[in-house]
């Protein structure tokens, strides 16, 4: 009886040990993956899945501020260009003028 619980034992104590360094394995390719950087495709991922939690949040206007705001856009680049011409022709008139030219 004796030597049948001596040899469990030293069975038991042999599958611990051969256990042990596999956990210790895993631990190092654990631990080099948490210092290995994420790749390309995982970043390009990552920075999206941001992109779309913070648009979320976003307050988005309405159609009708958009539109008030697209009018305002337009019209503006409208004076901004008329102003342009209106200019352009008011300086090649000058330059006639004060160069004696006529055109």
């Amino acid at each position: 009886m004796a030597n049948k619980k001596t040899k469990k034992k030293s069975q038991q104590g042999s599958n611990k040990a051969a256990a042990k360094p596999e956990v210790k394995k895993t631990a190092k390719v654990k631990a080099k993956d948490k210092n290995k950087k994420p790749g390309l495709f995982a970043r390009i991922k990552k920075y999206f899945s941001s992109v779309r939690s913070e648009m979320k949040r976003v307050v988005w206007p309405s159609k009708k501020e958009l539109i008030n705001y697209t009018v305002t856009v337009c019209v503006s680049l409208i004076v901004v260009g008329v102003v342009i011409a209106l200019l352009d022709a008011a300086i090649g008139q000058a330059l006639v003028a004060f160069s004696g030219l006529r055109g």
